[in-house]
């Protein structure tokens, strides 16, 4: 989890240099009318240096995901056994719902883990905390308590 949000928030660091490296960019041509690409061959030392490290990253982000994808995969049987006995104690008439037994448990806690670190590492989880900011300084910036009105739903 620690480690998601550590790599989501570096490479959000190096997007934002990597901007930065564009709007020069885009500046040196507005200034002499140079083009200058994006290609390698023109890239500048430090942005190779970024480039690598978001390289780096992206590979680092599928390596962890395909090992949880893989763990996932081990379990799904177990929890597919653990709902077959489930239906079947169901339609034979038994209880409406079974307790939960702690091998059931502990394989529950286990998936859950392995969902929450695939949100963090994939980096929706960060995405979506960017997300709510932005939306919470849109909101601040447009509202007071003169403009709001039931319009605003």
């Amino acid at each position: 989890m620690k480690f998601g949000l550590k790599m989501s928030e570096r490479e959000a660091e190096l997007l934002k240099m990597r901007a930065d490296f564009d709007r020069q960019r885009t500046r040196t041509f507005q200034e002499t009318g140079v083009r200058q690409s994006g290609k390698e061959s023109k890239v500048s030392p430090e942005e190779k240096v970024l480039l690598a490290e978001l390289r780096e990253i992206a590979a680092k982000r599928s390596r962890v995901l395909a090992q949880i994808a893989a763990e996932f995969e081990k379990l799904k049987p177990k929890q597919a056994e653990f709902e077959r006995v489930r239906a079947a104690a169901r339609s034979a008439g038994r209880r409406k719902k079974l307790p939960v037994s702690e091998a059931e448990q502990k394989l529950r806690d286990r998936i859950a883990a392995l969902q929450r670190d695939r949100a963090y590492v994939d980096g929706s989880v960060w995405h979506d905390r960017e997300a709510g900011r932005y939306a919470d300084a849109v909101w601040a910036t447009c509202h007071d308590p003169e403009t709001f009105d039931s319009n605003d739903w």
